[in-house]
Order: C-alpha cells, then structure tokens, then sequence
C-alpha cells in the first residue's frame, strides 16, 4: 500500500511498527491462554506442554514462510489486514463460541487409544491444531509482510536497509511478545479469565485492522470491520461463560472461576444419607477434594490420609496440599486437641476452603499459603504428622516428589513422626516372572526415595488404588502398625467412620521391603515426570503381561505349577485384557465390568483353600474394584458364595470393601470389626 497524499509520511511506519508490536502480543497471548485451556482439560504433564510449544512453533514456522512467499504475490497492506480479520472471525466463531465442545470431543478421544503416550499426546495435539493452528498461522504473517511493505518502499525507511529495517520490527514484535505473555500471566487470566482475556485479543487485533484500512482510505470496510469487532468483544466472552456453563448440565458449580494456577470448580450435592457433599475438580476429569463439611470423617478416601497420625495419638500436623481441607476437617473433627498448618499454594483455593469448610475457621487451623517445599525449606516447625498431597492436575509436581523434598519433610518431624504421601501410583505386584523387560513400576523409585531421604520403615496402602504411603522416621514392625490400628478400629469410643477407615487400613496395610532401597531413588537430577501420571503407566505393565502369556513358558509355570496361587490367577486375567479390550486404565476397567465373575470365581475356589489368613494375599492381588465387581456378584446371585475355608470371610470382606468405597463406613463397620475380631 502507497501512503495517500493526505497521509504524513510518519503515519505508515508508526503503524506498521504498532502492528509488529501487536502481532507478537497476541501470538503469545493466544499461546498463554492455550496452556490455561489445555492444562484445565487434559492435566498440566509435560505431554500436554510439549505438544502445544511444539505445533505452536510449527504453525508459526508454515505461517512465516506462506507469509514470505504471499507477501510477493499479494504484497498490500489489505491483504495482510484480511487475514488478520480471518484469524480475529476463527477465535471468535472455535475458540469462543465452540471451545467447549471441540474440548470435550477431544478429551473423549482419549478412550479410542490404549497406549499411554498416544492417549497423553494425540487429544491435546488435536485440540491445539483446531483451536490455535488457523489463527497462529494468520498471525505469524505479520513479520514477513510488514519487512517487504517497508523495505520495498525507500522514503518509508530512509536510509535504513533491509538489515536493520527488519531488526527494527523484529524487536518491536518481541516486545510485544514480553507483554503477551506477561500480561495474560500475571494479570489478565488470574484476573478476568480466558474468555475475556480472548475477548481483549478479538479488541486489539480488530482496533489495528480497523486503522489500517481507515489509512488504506477504505471507510466502508473499516465501519463494517469496527462494528464485527464490538459485537465479538460485547458478545463472545459473555456467551463462552454460558456454553460453558450449558455443558455441565445438572451438574453446574456452585463456584467457579480462574486462578493463578487453573480452574477452580466447587460442586455440591446431596448424598443418599441426606449428608452434604463437596467437590473441588481442578481440571475437565480430576477430583481434586471431596469433603463433607458437615461430616468430615465419612469421606473414607480422606479419613485415610489421617487415620494414622489419628490412631498414634498425633497433636502437631502439617497438611501440604490442602484443596478443599477435607483432610483437615477430618482432624479437627476427631481430635480436640490437635493443631494443623495447612499449606496451600493457591490464594483462591485456601478462602474457598474456608468459605465452604467452617472448620477452617478454627484457631486450631494456621492457614499459609506458600509452594509446599518452599514452605519446608523456610519453616520451623516440628510436626508429628505431615500428609503430602500435592497435585497439578493429575500428578505430583516435580519438585514434591524427590529424595530431596522428602528429606526436607523429614528434618520437620518429630522423632517418632509419621509422613503421609498421596502419590497415584499404583504397586504393580500381578505379575508371572515371565515379563521381558520387567516393566517399570515408578512407585518403587518413590519409596527408594524417601528410603534415601532417611526415612526407617515404609507402607503401603492400595485400597484405594492410588498408592498412599506411610513413611515412619523410626524404624517400625508390620505387625505393631497392624495391632495399634486393629485396636482403635474395635473402640467403640471413637467415631464409626473413623473406626470403618482404621479397620480397612489394618487389613490392607503392607511392608515396603527395604529393598527398594537399591532401585534408583527420584532426585531433583532425575525425575522421570512422564511416568509420573495417574495410572498413565499401567498399559506397559498389561501389555507385558499380554506378551508374556505368548511365551511357550507361560503354561508350564502360569497354569500348572502356579495352579492355585492368587497372583497366577489374577495375571492370567490380566493377561487377557489388552486381547479382549485393550492394554490400558480403560479397558481394565471394561475387563473387570465385562468379564469380572470369572475372575470372581476363581478368587473364591483360591479362597476356599485358605486355611489361614487370606489377607497378605487377598490385598496384594485383588484390587478393590475386583472385590467390587465380586460383591455384585454375589447380591446378584450370578456366583454361589462357597463356604468352605477362608471364601466366607473374602465374602464379608467384599461387602465391607464396597461400602467402604461408597463412603458408608458407618454401615461398613460391623463387618470390619467381625473380621478383625476373627483375624489370627
């Protein structure tokens, strides 16, 4: 475009600069709003991070050298414009008004995978391709059209050349991308959330369009471009928030907004028991937190973050990670005389708890709100009990799950203190011996680690399925843990919830064998995050069971001389899981819905000749949601309930796990206490 003879000379470079620096403030503002998006539906590991760097950068690169070669071909300043207008109409019509439903297909694409890198890569590369391809690829036009308007027009740029004409822009397009990407960080997503953050993207890309063709002497089109570019910033973030909130259907939160540190979303409802309920879900399918305020000790999953520090008569604890303060609800409500710092890293996420967690309030509770090992590394304190439950997203931060993190909890404790570790991981112990390579299991690295970091005695709970560890700084007996936990589950002084999460914790507790030991522990050198997911790693360890079912060997030692045996038994289910559906969390789960009375029956003729105690070997190969699948079974009438040896209290058992799992611990008790009273 030729500057009109009513143009100042000065004009047109002033505004071309001003749309370099436009350019490279949106292509990161764009960028910034992509990582809240994505990390909100598909977890924040570094799968989900790589993916958007990586095709960000590739849509930008086929951007700049479409925009070279266009730049000649169609080399005015209104073409340039039409494609940012192209880019401002995408953003509003996908990224507003269809983002949510582009997400949710793209989250359920996940169940068409099994493979645990394809189902953490393939769904968020689809999302970004659709959602940020078309318009970083617009955008990454600007640099290479801006250098051949300028350069190709001497009494624009006097007696500058090529050289430093285009450096000139170049660093005005980078100071743009600083504050693309430091405003949306600091200020306006925390602030005033992704859709209004896309709306002030659609206002300043349409005001620079619509200048350029006011310059360009095309008024029309400037009219008709500022009257699209009103009616998207008025109309486009207000109406992303209500589809949005039309999506959840019946189940909208009763809060929710953007943080520092992701989506904050509370819902509530009402249990068969009449009983409130809270949920705090950080992203599109993780639960974070479940809490009943009124009753914190019935939600079993929580109650078993404390049970020990509660059975061992614990005064001083440290809660990091609080989320909703079900954990330290659960405290304050069995104990009196308890005191708990609670340590949570997000502003937002601490009022809340105190807003929809009364119990928060108490002078007991010192709330800080600080990074956890930051806090470890700056605090004083000694504490009797310390529960670690720190996630982003679906997985343990980097930095909270090594040698050196756990090192620092330790110096915290008292002598004879207690660490409680979430860490969502499974202890794969189904397995034939015949598995080549023996597939890794990233929960051994974790406790090789506290090992390292000093801690005297580990052990493991699995009743949940997401591998909670107690960690003693003294070296301490199975069998001690056991009695002292059996003992206050049988009084009748304590709280029946509470008493229903002691009695499950003594059946199922198991020793980490000192071994782990010689693995290599988890340090900040070396963390290896992508196996770090929640139960992202279970399809190597099903796909290597699968192959060793192929092996001529696995007759022999599987099905003859391993006949009988429950960890034989269960792997040769295990085994079949990936044929029958495939390799991965989902088609577990479909296996055990589909094809569980099998595996029931044979786990009732193993425990018809258990003599003795079944549970050693109960809970080490049969995971509660087998159990589960059993006791339907029986209610059903689909299996007879044998009553020979030990198949009637893995019946009673079954029963109590399922209430236990539903949150009605009170129910559940009788049953636990019978089994404890019966245990050798």
């Amino acid at each position: 475009m030729a500057p009109s003879s009513a143009t100042p000379s000065w004009l047109l470079p002033g505004y071309l600069h001003v749309l370099a620096f436009l350019g490279g403030f949106n292509v990161m503002l764009l960028e910034m709003c992509g990582f809240r998006v994505l990390q909100t539906t598909f977890g924040s590991s570094i799968y989900v991070t790589g993916v958007l760097l990586a095709l960000v950068m590739i849509a930008l690169s086929v951007g700049y050298f479409l925009g070279g070669r266009f730049s000649h071909r169609f080399g005015s300043l209104e073409f340039l414009l039409g494609v940012l207008v192209s880019a401002a109409v995408y953003v509003f019509v996908v990224d507003l008004l269809l983002a949510e439903a582009v997400l949710d297909a793209c989250f359920h694409l996940r169940e068409t995978f099994s493979g645990t890198l394809t189902q953490h890569v393939i769904p968020p590369a689809v999302a970004t391709l659709v959602l940020y391809g078309p318009p970083m690829l617009a955008l990454s036009h600007v640099s290479p059209y801006l250098i051949k308007l300028l350069t190709s027009q001497p009494d624009l740029t006097g007696s500058r050349g090529v050289g430093a004409t285009a450096g000139n822009l170049m660093a005005v397009s980078n100071v743009g991308s600083i504050a693309g990407t430091s405003l949306p960080s600091f200020v306006l997503i925390p602030q005033l959330g992704v859709p209004t953050t896309l709306g002030i993207f659609l206002g300043s890309l349409g005001g620079v369009v619509v200048a350029g063709f006011l310059l360009s002497r095309r008024r029309a089109v400037a009219a008709a471009v500022a009257s699209l570019v009103l009616v998207g910033v008025a109309t486009g973030p207000e109406l992303a928030r209500a589809r949005a909130a039309a999506s959840a259907g019946d189940s909208a939160p009763v809060f929710s907004a953007e943080s520092l540190y992701g989506n904050v979303k509370i819902f509530r409802s009402t249990d068969r028991d009449g009983d409130e309920h809270l949920e705090y879900m950080p992203s599109r399918d993780f639960v974070h937190s479940n809490v009943y305020p009124g009753r914190p000790l019935k939600d079993q999953f929580t109650t078993s973050y404390v049970n020990m520090g509660l059975a061992r008569g614990a005064r001083r604890y440290l809660v990091l990670g609080v989320a909703l303060g079900g954990g330290v609800a659960a405290v304050l409500a069995a104990d009196p005389e308890a005191q708990v710092t609670a340590v949570e890293i997000d502003p937002l996420v601490a009022r809340l708890a105190r807003r929809f967690v009364p119990a928060l309030e108490d002078p007991r509770v010192r709330m800080v709100v600080q990074d956890a090992r930051l806090f470890l590394r700056e605090d004083t304190g000694t504490y009797d009990y310390i529960v670690a439950d720190v996630f982003a997203g679906e997985q343990i931060p980097a930095h909270c799950i090594t040698q050196e993190f756990f090192a620092l909890a330790r110096e915290r404790l008292a002598e004879d203190g207690v660490l409680f570790l979430n860490s969502n991981l499974w202890d794969y112990r189904i397995t034939s011996g015949l598995e080549q390579p023996e597939p890794s299991v990233p929960v051994r690295h974790v406790q090789s680690a506290l090992l390292h970091a000093g801690f005297a005695s580990l052990f493991q709970n699995d009743f949940f399925e997401h591998g909670h560890i107690y960690a003693f700084r003294q070296p301490t007996s199975l069998e001690s843990v056991r009695r002292l936990l059996s003992e206050r589950a049988l009084d009748s002084r304590i709280e029946p919830n509470l008493r229903a999460s002691l009695a499950v914790a003594s059946l199922s507790l198991m020793e980490v064998p000192a071994e782990r030991r010689e693995l290599r522990p988890i340090t900040d050198a070396w963390v290896p995050e992508h196996q770090l997911h929640l139960k992202g790693n279970i399809e190597q360890y099903l796909v290597a069971l699968q192959d060793a079912r192929s092996r001529p060997e696995w007759k022999r030692v599987v099905e003859q001389e391993g006949a009988g045996q429950l960890r034989f038994i269960s792997a040769s289910h295990y085994a079949r899981v990936g044929e029958v559906f495939s390799p991965g969390y989902e088609g577990y789960k479909a296996y055990i819905q589909h094809n569980g009375t099998e595996l029931c029956r044979d786990v009732l003729g193993w425990a018809a000749q258990q003599q003795g105690d079944p549970y050693p070997e109960l809970l080490s190969f049969v995971h509660t949601r087998v159990l589960k699948r059993c006791e339907r079974a029986f209610t059903s009438a689909e299996l007879p309930i044998p009553t020979e040896g030990a198949a009637p209290l893995v019946r009673q058992y079954a029963a109590a796990a399922t209430l236990v799992d539903e949150n009605q611990g009170e129910k559940a008790l009788p049953l636990l206490t019978g089994l404890l009273a019966r245990r050798p």
